[in-house]
């Protein structure tokens, strides 16, 4: 017996607790048919329309299931407002707001419903799943939105979907979708959404479709897939890293659509006509994109008068594909190359179109077929090498359109001779170096073919009134009409801002390709120098001939700094100037230089100090600090290349502090081989340095 009462009492609570109802309708009378408003569980059969829904939405707040599954929906016009202003709702659709906010954990739709109203279901965090009925055709705008769904399922029958329809459903991890489109903002901001697949049926993603999916990695997309359009905003500020639409019959991509994304390359569809404004802007790994089109001959040694396509004498096919590169289009792409984007057809050039596309070119090309380059279009391209353009008619240029650009310094090829004179004398145009004896080498001071520390000083020579003879032409280096000081400053900046972008070899290359060397050399003593330290390190010149400059190349070990550079002793007249490199790992360029042209005083000793700092990542006990590419100014403006100087980096007891200064009472250098000279060997040596007190230091150069 009380076995049986603890049962029925257990029930009992069961049944309060969950407080389900079913109810057989007939459309308009669900408000007679349940009294208990705080229902949480609720099945209809029968027949409903928008006055049932209605009471659904003001009276059953505390509904978690709810099961329409044996339910007909009918249409009605009562002629009066019920949602809003609206007084006529169609059979097959759940209104408008009918379940908005609710705490739904699990709702079954009618099997003939055809279509989802305005935020039908909007706000309801708990609801992680829904069913979505072979019949739908419609969802209206943010029938979904906020929601704590996790995945959906759209199916092919869905015709059309309204505004952000699965929007902010931050929950929302993956998406079968074949519907014919993919609606405006229909997944906006859905952070955790990371699985995406594309059926054969989808032919538009409209929209912001998946604006803030920064989850979102990659899109499967079925290859039967006829997608015609990707609209703007489509993937903006996503996590994208991959997209394979080449093969698809994408005609526009919209503006901004693939901006902020992770992409690293980009393949556009044969055939494309519009690709919108900032479409591919701000990407900071993209480093290649294949436009549609055809692109240029290569065999035509630079003239551009090759074959456009196809074999010799045979007319290649014409391809249909894009005229206009957009306002903002590679905006921000620092890393891309562009130096052969551009396509045949291209005819215009946007405003800020490859604004900061800083990457490394050695040719950039434009196409035969341009007209016109926007404001601002090609600004901040530092690390193009060279201009090439197959237009015999100059285009047409916005506003500052290389800003930026050291355009002296970056030859620009035109197809022939007359389109070279034309060039030459059109506005901005100009500015780039032409080959030819009329033309100019911006910087090339003393006119030896070369822009280096001999330019500098021949021009400090010159302000100071020695009477040599120098370009002047050349010598403007900031084109203000004058030649004065700030020429000076502007071809330190020139020389510091063009070994920025060059490998060390590069240099070494050039140098030794036209410069002789000297036995006079650069050396330093050991440093000492332990994680989380900064610490000095001298730099002594020992020389025959009298020299007035230096330019080298600082290569630190991984985990140390430059701090600054100082003159002292011999040096302390000089200034120094350096400048971080861009593609070498912990290089710098240092020029130490006198305005007055002063001679580095005496042959042996110290001419400049340099500070370092090592973060926690320093291992002193396998690096080395080198000075390479060593340039030397005699005071006839004349350069000597001198041997690599190196110094050992490590953790031991701070000697080259100690005896830092110390006067010097002798130098002995000793080869690999042991021998012993007071002249260093070819080769490396131990310089080993004894001090008036009868200590000593040892140093390891190269000659």
């Amino acid at each position: 017996m009380r076995n049986l009462f603890f049962t029925l009492l257990l029930a009992a609570l069961t049944s309060l607790g969950v407080n389900a109802l079913t109810v057989n309708n007939t459309a308009g009378g669900l408000s007679q048919r349940v009294s208990d408003t705080q229902i949480t569980q609720l099945k209809v059969t029968g027949t409903m329309d928008a006055r049932d829904f209605l009471f659904i939405t003001e009276q059953l707040n505390e509904l978690t299931v709810v099961d329409l599954s044996q339910v007909t929906i009918v249409s009605y016009n009562g002629g009066r407002a019920l949602y809003g202003t609206i007084t006529s709702y169609a059979e097959g659709e759940v209104p408008r707001t009918a379940f908005f906010g609710k705490k739904l954990t699990s709702v079954t739709l009618p099997a003939g419903i055809q279509s989802i109203g305005f935020a039908a279901f909007a706000g309801c965090d708990r609801l992680q799943s829904v069913t979505l009925p072979a019949s739908l055709v419609y969802l209206a705008d943010y029938a979904f939105a906020g929601c704590g769904l996790i995945s959906i399922n759209l199916s092919s029958s869905i015709l059309d979907m309204g505004k952000g329809v699965f929007s902010r459903c931050e929950s929302m991890t993956s998406a079968v979708i074949n519907a014919r489109s993919v609606g405006d903002f229909a997944f906006l901001g859905n952070t955790a959404l990371s699985n995406v697949s594309l059926g054969a049926n989808v032919q538009y993603i409209m929209r912001g479709a998946f604006n803030g999916c920064n989850s979102l990695k990659g899109i499967t997309i079925d290859p039967a897939t006829h997608l015609y359009r990707i609209d703007e905003e489509a993937f903006i500020n996503s996590g994208l890293e991959n997209i394979d639409i080449k093969a698809m019959a994408v005609g526009t991509v919209g503006d901004w659509a693939f901006a902020q994304t992770k992409l690293s390359s980009m393949d556009l569809s044969d055939g494309m006509t519009n690709l919108g404004v900032g479409a591919l802007a701000h990407n900071p790994l993209l480093t290649t994109v294949t436009l549609p089109g055809v692109g240029h001959d290569n065999t035509d040694n630079g003239r551009g008068n090759g074959n456009p396509g196809g074999r010799r004498g045979v007319a290649a096919a014409p391809v249909h594909t894009l005229e206009a590169i957009k306002d903002y289009t590679f905006a921000g792409d620092a890393l891309l190359n562009a130096g052969d984007l551009l396509k045949k057809d291209v005819t215009t050039i946007g405003n800020y179109a490859f604004y900061n596309v800083s990457a490394n070119i050695d040719t950039m090309r434009l196409p035969e077929t341009i007209v016109y380059l926007g404001d601002y279009a090609m600004a901040g391209m530092t690390g193009m090498k060279v201009l090439k353009t197959d237009a015999t008619t100059v285009p047409e240029l916005g506003e500052n359109v290389w800003a930026g650009v050291n355009q002296p310094a970056v030859p620009l090829i035109a197809p022939d001779d007359e389109s070279t004179e034309l060039y030459k004398a059109a506005d901005q145009w100009m500015n780039f170096f032409f080959q030819g004896e009329d033309d100019f080498l911006l910087g090339d001071v003393n006119e030896d073919g070369a822009v280096n520390i001999a330019d500098v000083t021949s021009l400090i020579d010159y302000l100071l009134g020695s009477g040599n003879n120098i370009n002047l032409r050349n010598a403007d280096v900031n084109q203000d009409g004058a030649i004065n000081i700030a020429d000076v400053t502007a071809l330190i900046d020139l020389l510091l801002g063009g070994s920025k972008s060059k490998l060390l070899h590069q240099i070494g290359d050039q140098l030794t390709a036209k410069f002789p060397k000297t036995n006079d050399y650069l050396s330093m003593s050991g440093l000492t120098l332990r994680p989380g330290e900064t610490a000095t390190v001298d730099v002594a010149l020992n020389n025959d001939d009298n020299y007035i400059a230096m330019q080298c190349e600082l290569v630190l070990p991984q985990g140390v700094k430059l701090v600054s550079v100082d003159g002292i002793e011999r040096g302390s007249k000089h200034s120094n100037y350096n400048t971080r490199h861009d593609v070498e790992t912990n290089v710098y360029t240092l020029i130490n230089v006198s305005t007055s042209l002063d001679s580095y005083a005496g042959h042996e000793g110290k001419m400049m100090r340099l500070t370092v700092a090592a973060d926690e990542t320093f291992n002193g006990g396998v690096a080395e600090l080198r000075l390479a590419n060593v340039t030397l100014i005699t005071e006839n403006h004349a350069i000597v290349l001198a041997s690599d100087a190196v110094a050992d980096v490590n953790n031991g007891t701070g000697i080259n502090q100690i005896t830092a200064t110390k006067e010097v009472a002798a130098v002995r250098y000793i080869n690999i081989a042991g021998q012993e000279s007071d002249t260093p060997f070819e080769g490396v040596n131990i310089v080993v340095t004894t001090y008036t007190d009868g200590t000593s230091t040892t140093a390891k150069v190269i000659k």
